[in-house]
């Protein structure tokens, strides 16, 4: 569980990355499907507040997943510890 709490918080690290750099940039590009097009910041009519959100929201889930996981995998070897005494 450490490691898929670990692994969760990689996926966040990535997700934070591209969000910031779609900060820096002013550019961003859908995360999925066949959309090739950037969406600007300076257009009015483009997606890129929505796929700015969805990263940071990926990017918050995935910690949030990855802290709940650490956090029960002491538990769980708390448990088992007391399971064999």
């Amino acid at each position: 569980m450490r490691l898929f709490a670990i692994c969760c918080v990689a996926v966040a690290m990535f997700y934070g990355w591209t969000a910031v750099e779609a900060m820096r940039t002013g550019t961003v590009q859908a995360l999925t499907g066949n959309s090739v097009v950037a969406q600007r910041r300076d257009d009015p009519q483009s997606k890129y507040q929505r796929y700015l959100l969805a990263r940071w929201l990926y990017c918050g889930g995935f910690v949030a997943l990855g802290a709940v996981m650490y956090f029960f995998a002491g538990r769980f070897e708390k448990l088992e510890s007391d399971a064999g005494e």
